[in-house]
């Protein structure tokens, strides 16, 4: 499953950014964003694998990046800055 389609048709809610870091699957979830019409329109989601950062826009949700993790020991953070960036980019 693909990360988009478990996310609804509209900004999140905070408890929905929440139930994300209770979930096995997610590591991180973190608010980037508030949308236009209330919400969260901007998050990004870290596993051990990877970290994507998500933006939601007229079209819906979108991958703005992703960076693949590997063993170095500031790559996660790193990706985590370079995510919020994209994000931020994407809903400007």
């Amino acid at each position: 499953m693909r990360v988009l389609d478990s996310l609804p048709d509209r900004p999140l809610t905070d408890a929905e950014l929440a139930s994300f870091n209770q979930s096995e699957a997610i590591e991180i979830a973190v608010e980037v964003a508030e949308a236009d019409d209330d919400g969260i329109g901007g998050v990004i989601l870290a596993t051990e694998d990877w970290v994507k950062g998500l933006a939601y826009g007229a079209e819906g949700w979108r991958v703005a990046e992703t960076v693949s993790l590997g063993d170095g020991e500031n790559e996660r953070y790193d990706g985590m800055r370079a995510c919020e960036s994209a994000v931020r980019e994407a809903l400007d």
